[in-house]
């Protein structure tokens, strides 16, 4: 249980960090006053704010560029490496994730890497097939219809790939082996000689492979990402921004601090180089910041708890010390107003499935109790909710968009 809490706590900071650098309202010595509105007003706020971001996202699945991407793989098939990046962007986009601009930069990074894809290719009307006409260094060329009832190759992407001078670490699961980090990544679509799309990934490494700096961006046509990654072996930082237009969709930022080497991280205990991170995720109008200023003292308190202790009494005990060193706040963008405080509790869940029993021939309802760690809000009433159960209630019409946004997309 022990060993548990601890790799969740070290992979939450690291997840965090990698998915969310400090903004203003990063601060977490800054109080934040609680909103004079109602909470039935605020829960009636937070769902305006998802219905606005689902609807954002619902808007780039018809722009243009995702209106061709998705007409290419539909010919190809998007069986090869070739169109993997552009398939994963598209399911991305239709799934309304916020890691869309992150993933289609590790897959065109995997996906390209001394590939042996690299060339020209035109999409043949005669065979139906999108065919290799040429070959080509560290480029890709596709051109096709940007519409299934298109008669012309109207569509140009272009892809190019830059090394840089550092190896990759031998990675066995995927034998990668005396291959090189990019430089660079740029990838370009036009319709009708018009830029409909455009994506860039830039990044400087350290001789370990640890990254030094990493810039990505994506843009198409009103909408657009922005990532930024810095790593000084002392401070890890990341800052994401997605709008339309002047509209901020996304928006997060992280820091990261302690020795954040490549050794120090991959140790048996790599909590030990954290001594603190800060986050901050923002969607449209809902924000939530969080983070500790002494990471090895919390880590510290929990190795100190005793193994005899029984598992609702580590709990207890461990979300006192979680509540002692973090600090967590929701709060409305806008005008910087919280609407919740975050704190850990102790809870009991009860889990009931159903397995079928060979002996009686028939199916069995099973269950299993445990006690568990668990977020709750503690709202400006003074009350205080599990926030899956805040959210179970009232937001249906949130749940309902987004289930139909996803429920026809198979990607």
């Amino acid at each position: 249980m022990k060993k548990n809490v601890l790799f969740v706590l070290f992979g939450a900071a690291i997840l965090l960090t990698m998915n969310a650098c400090k903004s203003d309202a990063s601060d977490l010595d800054e109080e934040l006053k609680f909103s004079k509105l109602t909470v039935e007003q605020q829960k009636a706020q937070i769902e305006k704010s998802g219905m606005d971001f689902v609807t954002a996202m619902e808007g780039m699945q018809d722009t243009k560029a995702i209106t061709a991407i998705t007409n290419m793989l539909e010919m190809q098939g998007g069986d090869t490496e070739v169109y993997a990046p552009f398939q994963k962007l598209v399911s991305d986009i239709k799934k309304a994730r916020k890691s869309s601009i992150s993933n289609l930069d590790k897959q065109m990074r995997v996906s390209y890497l001394d590939s042996e894809e690299w060339g020209e290719y035109v999409y043949n009307f005669e065979t139906k097939e999108i065919e290799q006409i040429a070959e080509l260094t560290n480029k890709l060329i596709v051109k096709f219809p940007s519409t299934e009832s298109g008669t012309t190759n109207n569509v140009t992407l272009t892809v190019t790939y830059t090394d840089s001078n550092i190896e990759i670490p031998y990675v066995e699961e995927i034998e990668i082996e005396g291959e090189v980090y990019p430089s660079k990544i740029t990838a370009v679509m036009t319709i009708d000689g018009a830029e409909v799309m455009s994506a860039d990934f830039s990044g400087k490494y350290y001789a370990d492979g640890t990254p030094q700096e990493a810039i990505q961006s994506l843009t198409m046509e009103t909408y657009k990402w922005t990532a930024e990654i810095k790593n000084d072996k002392k401070t890890m930082s990341e800052a994401i921004e997605f709008k339309n237009g002047s509209t901020v969709i996304l928006k997060s930022s992280a820091e990261l601090n302690g020795t954040l080497t490549e050794a120090a991280l991959t140790t048996e205990t790599p909590e030990d180089a954290i001594t603190g991170f800060a986050v901050n995720f923002q969607v449209m109008n809902i924000a939530m910041k969080g983070g500790t200023t002494d990471f090895k003292k919390l880590v510290a308190e929990i190795n100190a708890l005793s193994e005899d202790l029984s598992e609702k009494e580590y709990v207890d005990k461990t979300t006192v010390i979680l509540n002692k060193y973090m600090i967590a706040t929701a709060y409305f963008a806008d005008n910087e107003t919280k609407f919740a405080d975050l704190e850990f509790y102790g809870a009991e869940v009860t889990d009931t499935w159903e397995e079928w029993d060979y002996n009686q021939q028939k199916n069995v309802t099973y269950t299993d109790t445990y006690y568990n760690l668990t977020p709750r809000f503690i709202l400006s009433d003074g009350s205080k909710v599990a926030v899956e159960e805040y959210l179970e209630d009232g937001f249906s019409d949130l749940i309902t968009k987004i289930e139909n946004l996803v429920e026809d997309f198979d990607y």
